[in-house]
């Protein structure tokens, strides 16, 4: 009898759907945090887009604003790596990351603006912050994340919560479009890392109480899908909730998940047993996990990498079972000279009747 592998893989979150592959480095014992964007140009268009807006004169409010919001990211940066330690739970130490770049736009707009920065004055040192306010926070927010699993999952909520309400005020005391157009993207990544947070806390049974947006609105955020990509428009969300398909990014099984036909040109079907299936780097981002189903069929073995861990938290197949598999070769892994690998399109377990639809269409080989 197989081994039943029902793995739930850690939700990476980054606040910016187009900006990946961050490289990192970091010390947690009282060092400090360093990390630098790779050469993307998705970063690189955003951080330019910035600067590119016009210098506007700014009031006192805006500037106390600034240099609050850029404290505040390094709050929540520096609470996720200090309970990833603690933990070890992926989505800490990913999430940390895009506070990073959190952080970077707000330093951006100091440096335009000529301002001084508090991290800067505090040696950039894990858990130390010039705000009195904000270094009593964290170590309410620490002490508590250390107890238990669902503490963490709570605090990280919470520090979401507080952020998304802190910008919504910020917003509404300045004109700057500069400063709009990074408020709005960081309430769009706290808005996603607030779903992290809440799907995992459902998964591991705990559950969220919004104590500083409303009800109303929270409910809202956690119903819809992860936004992604830089905003242009101030105080705009990226996508409606009918852009994407499923809540919270986290699809189902069937087709309630994904009520459309995959239009398969030239694609091929595998049927056979399941011989493996478990988490495994990607070909090309190594960093990135994938679901890799290794088949046994009548033509031979083949191994199908079937999506991303943070898409599909959770992929209930087993091995033994018999399925059938859409499949196709990504053209830049023939140039690699792959063999008997494939992308999945579609997967049906015949044994337990579940579906997953990975990609609607499926590319020619």
């Amino acid at each position: 009898m197989g081994i039943k592998k029902f793995l739930s893989g850690a939700v990476i979150v980054c606040s910016l759907g187009l900006f990946e592959g961050l490289s990192y480095s970091n010390s947690l014992n009282g060092g400090t945090y360093a990390i630098q964007t790779s050469t993307q140009r998705g970063v690189n268009y955003a951080l330019n887009y910035i600067e590119s807006l016009p210098k506007q004169s700014l009031s006192q409010e805006e500037i106390k604003d600034l240099l609050h919001m850029r404290e505040e990211e390094k709050l929540a940066r520096d609470v996720y790596l200090t309970l990833y330690k603690k933990w070890h739970l992926p989505v800490f130490r990913n999430i940390a990351r895009s506070e990073q770049w959190h952080m970077d736009m707000v330093g951006t707009l100091l440096k335009k603006y000529n301002l001084p920065d508090p991290v800067e004055e505090t040696g950039d040192r894990i858990g130390v912050f010039k705000d009195q306010h904000l270094q009593e926070l964290y170590n309410q927010l620490v002490a508590k994340g250390e107890k238990s699993l669902i503490g963490a999952l709570q605090v990280g909520a919470t520090i979401e919560d507080l952020d998304i309400h802190d910008l919504e005020e910020a917003l509404k005391r300045t004109d700057n479009r500069d400063i709009q157009i990074v408020y709005t993207n960081l309430m769009k990544g706290s808005r996603n890392h607030m779903r992290a947070f809440v799907g995992l806390l459902k998964r591991f049974g705990g559950s969220y109480t919004p104590q500083y947006i409303s009800k109303e609105e929270f409910e809202k955020i956690i119903s819809t899908p992860i936004e992604r990509g830089f905003i242009t428009t101030p105080g705009g969300w990226r996508v409606s909730s009918t852009q994407y398909r499923a809540v919270n990014n986290f699809p189902t099984v069937g087709n309630r998940a994904y009520p459309y036909p995959v239009r398969a040109k030239t694609n091929q079907i595998l049927k056979g047993k399941v011989l493996k299936i478990n988490q495994e780097a990607g070909i090309r981002w190594k960093r990135l996990l994938w679901w890799v189903m290794e088949i046994e069929t009548p033509e031979g073995t083949y191994k199908v990498y079937l999506a991303p861990v943070f898409r599909y938290p959770q992929i209930d197949i087993s091995e033994g079972d018999e399925v059938e598999v859409a499949v196709y070769t990504p053209p830049m892994w023939r140039r690699l000279g792959i063999e008997n690998t494939f992308m999945a399109c579609y997967v049906k377990d015949l044994t337990k009747g579940n579906e997953y639809i990975f990609r609607r269409v499926c590319p020619r080989f």
